[in-house]
């Protein structure tokens, strides 16, 4: 089937897949072809009945059936973007504050807060999204989120104490007259509102002391994590739990932040697609630090990537990580909408599969090299704990990919997903709790998954390329299903 054998309607212009296995997209706006714009977009597609999108082999993908593609496939005109959580509208930043977010190891979150989601290309992409191998499901093969492009994209580290503290047996009122200087007339269950943070800390006064800076600080640190890091699905509060995190300014800095960012966003992912989806009323909410995920698709995906920012002044690891390049005020927008977000990917063929690796001036020395980017190990932020399966996305890292491991279980999987997002209560002993999780994280430099380096690409017929066509859905979409039916045929 060609786009010619399409008739009526207006053409429209969306991104291309590369038409040639292996070939990288060389830049926004690159290899473009036309889709026929449909009057009804759904009409002309077979109904679901007529092709199996079910994996030949289920043993890897157990929510098969559950899953939110599961029910788009059955209700595809019903589909509706998420609604993206979170917000940028947190306590104002003072450059008082600086000194102890870089001690903290927070400041380059300074850079990348003021950024708006692209809800469609957001669902299409967590669409894809398979709790059972924290991976994204593409037609050639796994790809994710890894913590080298957590570090790389926005500059937190990535190795170090995971984000998890005990719950001392105090009231939080106390905690927030201790560590805020004052506590919130509405308190419920250690939960803050963010505009309360925002409305009394949103001006640092003039010539305040080091203690009433550091409160100050310590706000504007907590609606950052509230409003940015780790949204709930609320979108409008925060639990005090982070609060303790930036008691000490340098024990903060001693977290691995970009692996807790990762674990939440991961959490959050697995939760929408298992758990919020209802075939009468297709969208839901979606928590984490989204705008991560944007950065992500646009270094991979340039054929959906915005502009970069243009500046005469270099941009290096010292002043902005590499994601403040994607800054909104340089970034246009596309008129694509969920559909074609969901059919570009569904006829994808390529990836910059290493973006990081030919950096051009402004960037280089933004990545440091570290086998922890390869760790498979739990990620930890507190009750959210996910697995990091870099073994499955070898080729991320300029490597040979095999065939992966089994990951680990439905229980465990499910067990961690549905733990509590409401945050712990006081006194709760929760590195006792997570002890099996912490130690493999202290061991994680025992874990790194690794192959020989290799710029070849996978063939057609390749091991790996074989049983993934057996274990996966390759398409979300109907008309996907059948350009994915006669590639294979």
């Amino acid at each position: 089937m060609s786009d010619s054998d399409h008739s009526g309607g207006e053409e429209e212009v969306v991104a291309s897949r590369g038409r040639r296995r292996g070939r990288q997209a060389r830049g926004a706006g690159a290899g473009r072809y036309r889709v026929p714009r449909l009057i009804d977009p759904y009409s002309m597609r077979p109904p679901p009945s007529v092709i199996d999108t079910a994996p030949i082999d289920s043993e890897l993908l157990w929510a098969h059936g559950q899953h939110r593609a599961d029910t788009v496939w059955q209700n595809e005109a019903g589909d509706r973007p998420y609604h993206i959580r979170g917000t940028t509208r947190i306590v104002t930043y003072h450059p008082h504050y600086r000194t102890y977010l870089i001690e903290a190891g927070l400041f380059s979150v300074q850079q990348l807060v003021p950024m708006t989601a692209d809800s469609c290309l957001i669902t299409a992409l967590v669409e894809r999204w398979r709790p059972e191998t924290s991976t994204f499901h593409l037609p050639f093969g796994e790809v994710t989120i890894t913590l080298e492009d957590v570090a790389t994209l926005t500059g937190l580290p990535i190795d170090g104490d995971p984000v998890i503290v005990d719950i001392p047996d105090e009231e939080w009122s106390a905690i927030c007259v201790r560590l805020l200087g004052q506590t919130p007339t509405e308190l419920s269950g250690g939960v803050v509102r963010i505009s309360w943070l925002r409305d009394e800390f949103n001006r640092l006064p003039a010539n305040a002391s080091s203690e009433t800076t550091q409160q100050y600080a310590r706000a504007y640190a907590l609606s950052l994590m509230g409003g940015v890091l780790f949204p709930d699905r609320s979108g409008g509060t925060v639990h005090l739990q982070y609060l303790l995190l930036v008691e000490d300014w340098q024990r903060a800095g001693r977290f691995a932040w970009g692996a807790a960012v990762l674990a939440y966003l991961y959490r959050e992912m697995g939760r929408s697609v298992l758990y919020m989806t209802q075939s009468s009323s297709l969208g839901g909410d979606l928590g984490g630090w989204v705008p991560l995920l944007h950065l992500w698709a646009w270094e991979r995906f340039p054929q959906i990537a915005p502009r970069h920012i243009e500046t005469s002044e270099p941009i290096t690891e010292d002043t902005y990580p590499r994601g403040a390049r994607w800054l909104p005020a340089n970034t246009r927008q596309h008129g694509n909408e969920l559909y074609q977000y969901k059919l570009f990917f569904d006829e994808l063929s390529t990836i910059v599969w290493c973006p990081y690796s030919a950096r051009d001036e402004q960037f280089r020395g933004s990545v440091i090299r570290s086998d922890t980017f390869r760790a498979i190990v739990p990620l930890i932020c507190f009750s959210a704990v996910m697995w990091h399966y870099p073994d499955r996305v070898l080729r991320q890292f300029g490597m040979l990919q095999n065939v992966p491991h089994q990951p680990h279980s439905e229980f465990e999987i499910r067990y961690f997903l549905r733990q509590t997002t409401r945050g712990p209560s006081r006194g709760q002993q929760l590195l006792h709790v997570y002890r099996e999780s912490l130690d493999l994280w202290s061991r994680r430099h025992e874990y790194i998954a690794t192959m020989p380096f290799s710029e070849e690409t996978l063939a057609y017929h390749s091991e790996y390329l074989e049983w993934y066509r057996d274990v996966t859905r390759r398409a979300i979409t109907r008309r996907g299903a059948v350009m994915n039916a006669v590639v294979s045929y």
